[in-house]
Order: C-alpha cells, then structure tokens, then sequence
C-alpha cells in the first residue's frame, strides 16, 4: 500500500493518511510513521506532512502541490527538502 500513498497529514495524536483511493485516519504519532516508512520514497516537509517523493506534482520555495493539494513546506525542514528534492 505504500505506493497508493501520496502524503500524510498529522493531527497530535492522529495522522491522515491521503492515498490514491481516499483517506484513512488512524492513531499515532507523525515521528512513528515516519520510522516505519521507507526515506528514499517519502520526505518529511513540514511539521504536519509527509510527502511521497514518487506524487509531486510541483515544487517552489514554500508549496509542494500533490494533484491540487499545496502542501506547505515548514522553515525547519526547508533546507533538506530542496536538498533531497
């Protein structure tokens, strides 16, 4: 299912988890997805959102767009983003 994913959002104790089919909700914590998921397919690009690197549409300074979601690219994570991307 890995592949079906195109980017996560994180609510404090739950995460949504966007996908090619729809949207699942579950408990857990951003910092654990983002353990469990694999780094050459996802990036971490802001506190809330993972991406899929493999479902970026377009890439600026500060929005990631997937399909026609802008994703907001966090000051902390910015550097790297533009590193690995």
């Amino acid at each position: 299912m890995v592949d079906e994913i195109m980017y996560i959002e994180g609510m404090k104790n739950y995460i949504k988890i966007y996908t090619v089919n729809g949207m699942l909700i579950t408990k857990n914590f951003m910092a654990a997805v983002e353990a469990m998921l694999p780094e050459e397919y996802f990036i971490r690009v802001h506190r809330s959102f993972m991406v899929s690197k493999s479902k970026i549409r377009s890439l600026s300074t500060d929005i990631i767009a997937i399909n026609d979601v802008e994703i907001p690219i966090g000051k902390l994570f910015k550097q790297n983003v533009m590193k690995l991307l």
